[in-house]
């Protein structure tokens, strides 16, 4: 680990602690110039030569010398995700310590401003954090001057004890397990973000993350995804996108201006990742990855199967969450004709597609019937289908 030298204040997992960065190094950290982002490590799913679809976690952006060929390269068909558990995260590496108080706040007694999490001021020390943790009778006396937090913004706060706050007057740090220091803390919105296609990607500030330690060093334990100093972004599990990326698109990173090192230079992202090339303070536009299409597959028959049960459900996957409204552009031919004999909806926290004959004696015996996905399906981000898909199948006796 780094020689504990010059110091900052930042937020760390569950605390606040003073973390540093040093020229006596053995972990392979670059202290000198602009903070840039070493790699990238996110989710791709490639076909395999049976036509099987398999997620890999890969270098999108950067190499490291025990990574095989395989392992790293620019990534065309990032993990689309949101479904079925395919949570979407991305690991961005960077070569030095940023400030964690630009990147990670603390919860507080109640609201505060916007939501119930405060800023760190710089230069903020644990006894700060202390001052602030105290108990709510002594607050107004230890939690004040220019390194105070969870400091009231609104024209009055209610504590979560129900006590109503001044303006300017501290509401507190969330400490019920009383040991002088923060019990939670979140991702800044807007810190960092993730953009695709011109549209922004909502991240989850509870579940991304700073993470200031690791270094270069593959362990044992983790290993690549133990590489750090690391931002860790986590899209939103919320509905409508359920965590998952536009399909189709060219992503990127923002940074806000004020996520910084020690010395105030903003991140920039060097050609693939090397950090003995130039790139200017702020412009990460080096990195950039594209999101699989959107794609439907059958999920209670194989494409062009026989003898499919003519009662039973007809499903489909899609791979990521589609928009419900356009499930009404499915069509259904029986027998080359224009079939509107079934009801259809999202099932399995709208996962599948279901498609549900009406007729009590359900579909036509010895039948072929195709489904077809006009270029009018989209994701829930409005984003297409790329071209019409069809799917056939013909049931029993």
């Amino acid at each position: 680990m780094n020689t504990l030298r010059s110091c900052v204040a930042i937020v760390i997992v569950a605390t606040i602690a003073a973390a540093c960065t040093s020229n006596d190094s053995a972990t392979n950290l670059n202290p000198a110039g602009p903070p840039m982002i070493e790699q990238v490590r996110l989710n791709e799913n490639v076909a395999d030569s049976a036509g099987t679809v398999r997620t890999t976690k890969v270098f999108a952006f950067g190499t490291h010398p025990l990574a095989a060929e395989a392992e790293q390269h620019e990534v065309t068909s990032a993990q689309a995700g949101g479904l079925n558990m395919k949570v979407n995260s991305l690991r961005v590496i960077i070569d030095e310590l940023l400030v964690g108080n630009n990147l990670e706040e603390v919860q507080c007694r109640g609201q505060v401003d916007e939501d119930g999490f405060s800023r760190v001021p710089l230069g903020s020390t644990p006894d700060d954090v202390r001052n602030c943790a105290a108990a709510n009778d002594v607050l107004a006396t230890t939690c004040k001057g220019a390194h105070a937090m969870c400091v009231c913004q609104l024209a009055t706060c209610a504590r979560n004890d129900g006590t109503a706050v001044a303006m300017g007057e501290p509401v507190g740090i969330e400490d019920e397990n009383q040991d002088g220091n923060t019990d939670q803390h979140q991702f800044i919105v807007g810190a960092v973000g993730l953009t695709c296609g011109g549209m922004t990607v909502d991240l989850s500030p509870a579940a991304s993350f700073w993470n200031p330690s690791g270094d270069q060093q593959k362990p044992a334990q983790g290993g690549f995804d133990a590489l750090g100093p690391a931002i860790i972004l986590v899209p939103s599990g919320l509905a409508p996108h359920f965590g998952a990326l536009p399909t189709n698109t060219e992503c990127g990173l923002v940074f806000s201006p004020d996520v910084v090192d020690k010395e105030g230079n903003a991140v920039c992202a060097p050609p693939n990742g090397n950090v003995e090339a130039d790139c200017t303070p702020g412009d990460v536009s080096a990195f950039h990855f594209k999101v699989e299409p959107l794609q439907v597959t059958p999920g209670s028959f194989m494409e062009a199967q026989t003898g499919v049960s003519r009662t039973d459900d007809i499903t489909l996957a899609p791979n990521t969450p589609i928009d419900a409204t356009k499930l009404a552009d499915i069509t259904v031919t029986e027998g080359g004709v224009n079939f509107t004999g079934f009801t259809i909806s999202l099932i399995s926290m709208n996962a599948i597609i279901s498609i549900h004959p009406t007729a009590a004696t359900g579909l036509k015996a010895n039948t072929e019937y195709k489904i077809t996905f006009p270029t009018t399906f989209t994701d829930t981000y409005g984003q297409a289908i790329p071209q019409a898909t069809t799917f056939t199948f013909t049931t029993g006796a």
